[in-house]
């Protein structure tokens, strides 16, 4: 599993809002708008994937179609929006630190690790990361109107 996180006090007071408003129709909105804004840059993960990681033997599009997706806290003690990479055959995180373990033509009793280009996953990003908290911000702004609109 790979990840890249990011937390804001704007969030954690919408949190505390959307619990005491109990408004749920409210608090999916938030949680999809948090999700969108994060669409364009999983996308560019999967590319930087395909793109940087080593095709033969298929390792770039078994990577690039692992499980990335956006999860989002709004509730309890650890508030904040994570973009995380899983899959059950590839360790991502020693994949994203550049190193690669596996068999020698398909001996499984004989290993090498390789070095792969780091970064494939954590950099796009944080290329991304001043749009995504921008984005962010602004579907907290607009949820937090509309709490405000409904006191």
């Amino acid at each position: 599993m790979a990840s890249v996180e990011a937390g804001s006090r704007q969030l954690h007071n919408l949190a505390r809002l959307l619990k005491e408003s109990g408004d749920r129709e409210l608090r999916k909105e938030l949680l999809r708008g948090i999700r969108d804004s994060n669409k364009g840059t999983i996308r560019k993960v999967r590319a930087n994937a395909e793109a940087t990681l080593p095709k033969r033997g298929g390792l770039a599009a078994k990577v690039a179609r692992s499980k990335i997706a956006t999860r989002s806290r709004v509730s309890g003690t650890n508030i904040g929006v994570k973009i995380r990479g899983t899959d059950p055959r590839v360790n991502l995180n020693r994949l994203d630190d550049g190193k690669l373990r596996h068999p020698v033509f398909g001996n499984r009793r004989n290993w090498a690790e390789q070095s792969v280009p780091r970064g494939w996953f954590s950099e796009p990003i944080r290329d991304d990361l001043p749009r995504i908290l921008r984005d962010i911000h602004q579907v907290v702004a607009e949820v937090a109107d509309k709490i405000q609109r409904r006191i």
